[in-house]
């Protein structure tokens, strides 16, 4: 039992743990109100000023919450909190407690990553699902100050690749620098906080880039290193020293990403020594009771590479020039609602007869074989045109340091994709809806759209580079852009509107 005097004892102290709370609430409460109203878009300079203040001010008013393990037990709580506005649809509640919590924890990854999600995938979204692009250098910049403040672990290095410099800046460079960087580094359990292996997704996703970047001695060694990774955690998950699952589903992952990489080495330009490795591969993949690989596929692959040996002249599938050409045309539909129709030539179907790729596909041979001529393909569809709507007369994106909010209420940002197919695109730039008022204020005299094809982005699938090449070497056009993206083919449109040309 406890005696009398420690309890007493107790009870003061808990006493004393509720005054602190109290206190940190009474602190709190109105500083995150503050807070709540400075997320509103700065439109003066005093109050860009005011906010400022606030962001450098606010984390003396905690010191009192730092003493007796408060700080955790505190973000915790407003972590619960964010989590209700986010179901509530109340975004912009949500980022002025991600700033409290990661002063209160900095070690808290989730917050992290759900906080830069928010901003540049959820926060100040329209219904038609496009968000904000203004918040994306605060949501990098979030990141940076995590990896800062956890420079140890693989997570928020592969989020700041993946998520955001690769999926919503086509920042490939940036992108695979920072999943470089992942591969170094294992995790931590948040639960336990102990030391975790990173996923082994991290080492797979590194070799994709290697590939998309045209690294392919790189990528086919990573795709190794993926490989030898994954048996040893294989052995671990089996002994049951792993977190996850790990299984040899994996490994054939890794076969055949290594298999298809070979294969397109020999196709595409070649290389009859990954011909051959492609091939040996992919027998062995086919080899199974479920097979990888399907048969035939294996079987054609095989006879294709041995013609090639014998007659002497590897394949060139994607070395013969092919001309692209983008071009489109602009109609106001409605005010703030434009209609974008347009051609890209890429590819026709022509184009795949007699590649070596057809081999294992079958796709041309397929689609002339077809009995109903109205189901026959006059073009390879899937690829995508990306554009861009902004400002003309300022730099679109600024990637700052700092993490800060605010966004500049007077700049238009805005770029997504259009589907082609047919050799056609035809969709809306719809700026119409409610929340667009806010996100595209419309306020500069002029705008520049631009609409651009680039040969190595998620918009150019791999059969379609099956022709052209993972950089484009072969793509000739009098709209190539050298320096987009430089060492790829980047075929351009640019055209400039008068503010009345939308509203």
């Amino acid at each position: 039992m406890i005696s009398r005097k420690n309890r007493n004892l107790l009870l003061v102290l808990v006493l004393v743990l509720i005054a602190g709370m109290i206190g940190v609430q009474h602190f709190a409460d109105p500083m995150y109100l503050r807070m709540a109203e400075s997320a509103k878009p700065v439109s003066d300079e005093k109050n860009a000023a005011d906010s400022q203040d606030l962001m450098v001010r606010l984390p003396g008013q905690f010191v009192v919450a730092s003493f007796a393990g408060f700080r955790e037990v505190i973000a915790g709580a407003l972590w619960v909190r964010a989590d209700s506005f986010f179901h509530s649809g109340n975004f912009k509640a949500i980022i002025p407690l991600v700033r409290l919590v990661t002063w209160f924890d900095p070690h808290n990854l989730d917050v992290y990553t759900t906080g830069a999600w928010h901003l540049d995938y959820n926060f100040v979204d329209n219904a038609n699902s496009v968000s904000d692009k203004r918040y994306i250098p605060a949501s990098i910049a979030l990141l940076k100050e995590g990896i800062k403040n956890n420079p140890d672990v693989w997570d928020l290095y592969f989020e700041l690749g993946w998520s955001h410099y690769y999926k919503k800046c086509n920042d490939y460079d940036n992108a695979l620098k920072y999943i470089e960087e992942a591969c170094k580094h294992d995790g931590i359990d948040s639960n336990t906080g102990q030391p975790m292996e990173r996923h082994e997704f991290v080492d797979r996703m590194l070799a994709h880039f290697y590939e998309k970047m045209g690294m392919y001695d790189k990528a086919l060694e990573q795709w190794d290193a993926a490989r030898v990774r994954t048996k040893e955690m294989i052995k671990k998950s089996q002994a049951r020293k792993l977190h996850h699952v790990v299984d040899d589903a994996i490994l054939d992952v890794c076969d055949k990403n290594k298999m298809m990489l070979c294969l397109r080495l020999g196709w595409r330009y070649g290389d009859m020594k990954r011909y051959a490795e492609g091939v040996e591969l992919a027998k062995r993949l086919a080899d199974r009771k479920f097979p990888v690989v399907i048969p035939w596929a294996a079987e054609g692959a095989e006879e294709n590479y041995k013609k090639c040996l014998a007659a002497g002249t590897p394949p060139q599938d994607a070395v013969a020039p092919i001309n692209v050409s983008l071009d489109f045309k602009v109609t106001k539909i409605k005010p703030r609602v434009l209609g974008i129709k347009g051609t890209l030539n890429v590819i026709p179907s022509s184009e795949y007869k007699g590649l070596a790729s057809e081999c294992f596909t079958r796709w041309y041979g397929d689609n002339v074989e077809r009995a109903n001529a109205d189901n026959k393909k006059l073009w390879r569809d899937g690829s995508r045109v990306m554009w861009k709507l902004e400002d003309a007369d300022r730099e679109g994106l600024v990637i700052q340091d700092t993490f800060n909010w605010q966004v500049d209420d007077t700049q238009t940002l805005q770029w997504h994709s259009f589907y082609v197919t047919g050799g056609t695109f035809s969709d809306k730039i719809d700026m119409s809806y409610p929340d667009d008022i806010e996100m595209y204020p419309l306020k500069a005299k002029r705008y520049k759209l631009t609409l651009w094809y680039s040969v190595h982005d998620y918009s150019s699938p791999d059969y379609v580079q099956d022709r052209i090449g993972w950089t484009g070497d072969c793509v000739t056009s009098s709209q190539l852009d050298k320096t987009m993206e430089p060492g790829f083919a980047v075929v351009k449109k640019v055209v400039y509107l008068d503010r009345s040309d939308i509203l």
